[in-house]
């Protein structure tokens, strides 16, 4: 079955996705990569059901869920999960804060100075900017679950998609980076927590 944001779901995409529209449809429209534009109300909900399900299929330890919450096309909370390993992100227009899912305590996020490696996601589909990263001194992983990638980004050098992003994989993930250094045109998008990484980058890539 082709999911309504163009990949093949699996089962446990549907399970999960009918899970959480059941406790979610009546904050409003559920707008899910597998089904599509679901219910009505003021508020708008994007919602990724399982974020890296090949990973899950492959029981490869990095993948989650991520939901927004929309009025006026304008985010106003973002839930980011990882189900691997139960850290929980959630981002307000006033914080952004991380607990784990078996706990009540919320921590603010911070940056990470000391960090060795970046992220570039779907680098396999790369045309370009993996080959220009290759010939710097810049590491990078690529572990498949982009909305989860994004949420880690304050721990990461870097933040890299070539390409065009889905909704689905960005609107809760792009909310939770939104107070940090972005470069994006039509192929490429570029997020920093560190104004040195980021201008660094921006002149080996561009």
């Amino acid at each position: 079955m082709i999911g309504a944001g163009g990949d093949v779901s699996i089962g446990m995409d549907i399970i999960a996705e009918e899970i959480f529209i059941k406790h979610l449809e009546k904050f409003g429209c559920i707008d899910s990569e597998e089904c599509g534009l679901y219910g009505e109300g003021d508020y708008k909900i994007i919602l990724d059901p399982l974020d890296g399900s090949d990973n899950f299929k492959s029981q490869f330890p990095y993948y989650g869920s991520s939901i927004a919450l929309e009025k006026d096309g304008n985010a106003k909370v973002g839930i980011i999960a990882n189900l691997a390993n139960g850290t929980l992100f959630l981002k307000t227009k006033t914080l952004f804060q991380c607990t784990k899912l078996n706990d009540i305590k919320f921590y603010d996020i911070q940056s990470n100075p000391y960090a060795s490696i970046g992220v570039f996601e779907r680098a396999y589909h790369s045309k370009k900017y993996a080959k220009k990263l290759q010939n710097s001194s810049y590491k990078y992983r690529s572990p498949g679950a982009v909305a989860l990638s994004l949420a880690y980004t304050n721990q990461v050098q870097f933040f890299v998609y070539e390409g065009e992003m889905r909704s689905y994989d960005i609107a809760a993930g792009l909310f939770m980076c939104e107070e940090l250094y972005q470069h994006k045109e039509k192929d490429l998008t570029l997020i920093c927590a560190q104004l040195n990484h980021f201008e660094n980058l921006k002149k080996i890539l561009l």
